[in-house]
């Protein structure tokens, strides 16, 4: 094993790290040790990639056999590949060998570390290569919607925010759970949108906590999150406020703070910029559906082609896309709709009329547009956006009245708004 080997250890006392420090003496620069206190942030933590081997920490007591066992199992289960060696005490021995028969790679007694630690390190980081992280859509929880920009200016905030809105509001007495995330690491538009107080936490602090010790834990995201009063069950996760907490977005810290997302909401609305990085491609693998927010002109239809093509050869299996057409003014020569159709050939999730007057009014009011004026055009198709993606990607299971295809509904509906913006 070389110095690229990372080893995870799940333990809840923060000490646990510095016995296994202690334990490889110098042979301690040959790993890359990290430390968490439970499975779901290890399974967010190997998901997200770079976890070479695991360190679980045992229970000694607390209940039966199966019932202390209970954590390990999910943990093999669903660490995709990765080796998992079990710690216990001396009193704990067949525990850890009920965990080698459920597949635990190998186990270690507590008092023996100086003797068999880096041996069986060794041993059990060459029995297999971890697999690749699994999408986030793959695995129970919320559903993932990906907005972006086919360039900047179009109007993607707008889309993603009143989007988010419309999928709390689509059933209110459901108790549904909506998180808005602003994947955005410097000079988010979101908090000039709210204005939150200063003390809120925003993605920027998130990271800057990731970097400075553990790995992003369920708490330290909920923790960063803003309910939005004026629409129950909506909280977003901020883009970075502050130059000193602006550090890059990487793909990592991407696929572990949407895995971590998906498993506390109903449906994780992602605002992206308009970017082919890296970090884009690990949200739209995770993702379930792309919304790509143009406008009617030909150069915004163009870009949207090419980020079409880009994520194409990603081929992120699953993966939902469809258009959001956002009329933000009235050009002189838009584009038609079926020569958008022609160009990008996918569907079209909704269509936004111009309403330039009633969003600068909602962001004065510092609340969503859909909460703002419920009669105007504008919200109404914000609101069928959220209907058409709670349709294309549902919770549970398809709606029965899918018989026609699901975009049939709606383009009834659709023909409508678009006759009022042509």
């Amino acid at each position: 094993m070389d110095n690229e080997t990372t080893v995870l250890l799940i333990d809840e006392d923060p000490a646990g790290i510095d016995s296994i420090r202690s334990a490889l003496g110098e042979q301690a620069k040959s790993f890359r040790l990290r430390r968490v206190a439970d499975v779901p942030t290890a399974l967010a933590r190997i998901w997200g990639g770079g976890v070479d081997l695991v360190l679980m920490n045992l229970p000694s007591v607390g209940g039966c056999a199966d019932d202390l066992l209970a954590p390990f199992v999910e943990l093999q289960e669903k660490a995709q590949g990765v080796p998992v060696v079990v710690l216990c005490g001396s009193a704990g021995e067949d525990l850890a060998q009920a965990a080698v028969r459920a597949g635990a790679a190998n186990y270690l007694i507590r008092e023996a570390f100086h003797v068999d630690l880096l041996r069986v390190l060794r041993s059990a980081g060459g029995r297999a290569a971890p697999a690749a992280p699994p999408r986030a859509h793959s695995r129970k929880g919320g559903k993932i919607i990906a907005f972006m920009g086919s360039k900047g200016g179009v109007g993607n905030t707008t889309a993603a925010l009143n989007g988010a809105a419309a999928l709390v509001q689509e059933r209110k007495t459901a108790g549904r759970r909506v998180l808005l995330v602003e994947f955005h690491s410097e000079l988010g538009s979101l908090p000039l949108y709210f204005h939150p107080h200063r003390s809120v936490r925003d993605i920027g602090d998130l990271l800057h906590a990731e970097g400075c010790a553990e790995p992003i834990t369920l708490a330290d995201l909920e923790s960063c999150l803003w309910p939005v009063k004026a629409v129950p069950g909506l909280q977003v996760l901020f883009g970075s406020r502050s130059q000193e907490h602006s550090d890059p977005i990487t793909a990592v810290n991407a696929t572990s703070i949407l895995t971590l997302a998906a498993q506390i909401a109903d449906y994780v609305i992602v605002d992206l910029p308009p970017s082919l990085s890296e970090t884009c491609r690990a949200v739209l693998e995770s993702s379930d559906c792309l919304a790509l927010v143009v406008e009617r002109d030909p150069i915004s239809v163009q870009a949207a082609k090419l980020i079409l093509r880009r994520v194409d050869s990603w081929k992120a299996a699953n993966l939902t896309i469809g258009a959001v057409i956002l009329n933000r003014a009235g050009l002189v020569s838009p584009m038609s709709f079926a020569e958008i159709d022609a160009e990008l050939r996918i569907p079209t999730l909704g269509v936004i009329p111009p309403a330039a007057d009633l969003c600068a009014a909602a962001q004065h009011a510092h609340t969503p547009l859909v909460t703002f004026d419920a009669d105007s055009l504008a919200t109404i198709a914000m609101r069928n956006l959220g209907s058409e993606i709670e349709e294309l990607v549902p919770l549970a299971r398809p709606s029965e009245r899918a018989e026609d295809g699901p975009l049939a509904a709606y383009h009834i509906g659709q023909k409508m708004i678009r006759a009022g913006v042509r």
